[in-house]
């Protein structure tokens, strides 16, 4: 019986991988989930998977609906984190630039927040490492679509994207060992913070380096690091319900010799009308969505 069940788990996870091919996430359709009653699918999920033991956590890793759950969890926390990143005043008055690399780095700052909250999860470990993938697995598809929209040939893209998950995870192991190697150490982590943002945020730019700028990231870092991993409620994590730390204030920033430096404003290609967010379809063609209106347009 138990090899039967087996098997046909087996089948129903190629049934549901078919589904998720044929689902297409190139079609730019944003879903709009409700928090509560997501939240009480996930509770009552979670709580029959911890009472079945080994079962319940096949049916949890196996089922079209636990991977359905998953995924629509880990696209909530892509998007929060995608938002974030793409705030304006990053690429304007925070001197970071536009490019895709700088952009890239601030994304994969946010989704390591939100990494590292998953990793700790107290509940259910195993089901935050499944949607831990998920999170990973929407990542390098929303960066192969960034990669297309760099007009790069198809036939290199692959190619491009190895190249940027090789700096992606130096990037993520750099965080990790500034909060391991000085975990008791606040004053260490704090400037080993200010040379980690000088190298994966403003590319080693000579002429982009700021002892005032350095220290104002890494305290942002510092406090989004305590927001999400430590005090955000784990009830509100668990819907993906991300309060992020405000951005931090550029304004009279100092130079190295102490002379303030000029604001900058925000570039108007990265303005959008209030409520509206930028998205990429699997090719790379720009479109936009509304969350609060449940709208898309081109």
């Amino acid at each position: 019986l138990l090899l039967l069940l087996l098997l046909l788990l087996f089948l129903l996870r190629r049934m549901m991988n078919s589904a998720v091919l044929l689902r297409g996430r190139s079609v730019p359709t944003i879903r709009l989930m409700n928090y509560g009653s997501t939240q009480k699918q996930m509770s009552s999920k979670a709580a029959a998977s911890n009472e079945s033991g080994f079962l319940g956590k096949l049916w949890n890793k196996y089922s079209i609906s636990g991977q359905q759950s998953r995924i629509e969890l880990a696209e909530r926390y892509f998007r929060a984190a995608q938002i974030r990143a793409d705030d304006p005043h990053w690429y304007g008055p925070g001197r970071i630039g536009r490019e895709f690399r700088p952009r890239h780095a601030m994304l994969t700052m946010h989704l390591w927040f939100l990494n590292k909250r998953l990793l700790k999860d107290p509940l259910d470990s195993h089901n935050s490492l499944m949607v831990q993938e998920e999170l990973f697995d929407l990542f390098w598809h929303d960066t192969k679509a960034r990669i297309r929209a760099e007009g790069i040939n198809e036939l290199t893209v692959n190619k491009h994207l190895k190249d940027v998950q090789q700096v992606t995870f130096q990037h993520l192991t750099h965080y990790d060992h500034a909060y391991s190697e000085y975990e008791t150490e606040p004053k260490k982590r704090y400037e080993e913070l200010q040379g980690l943002i000088w190298m994966h945020l403003l590319m080693k730019d000579p002429d982009n380096v700021y002892d005032d700028h350095l220290k104002r990231m890494a305290y942002y870092i510092e406090a989004q690091y305590f927001n999400i991993v430590v005090t955000l409620p784990d009830q509100y994590f668990r819907q993906a319900r991300i309060a992020w730390v405000d951005l931090p204030d550029f304004s009279q920033m100092k130079d190295m010799k102490g002379k303030t430096l000029p604001n900058i404003p925000l570039n108007p290609e990265d303005v959008l009308p209030e409520g509206w967010h930028k998205a990429l379809t699997d090719s790379g063609k720009v479109y936009y969505w509304n969350p609060s209106k449940k709208k898309t347009q081109w």
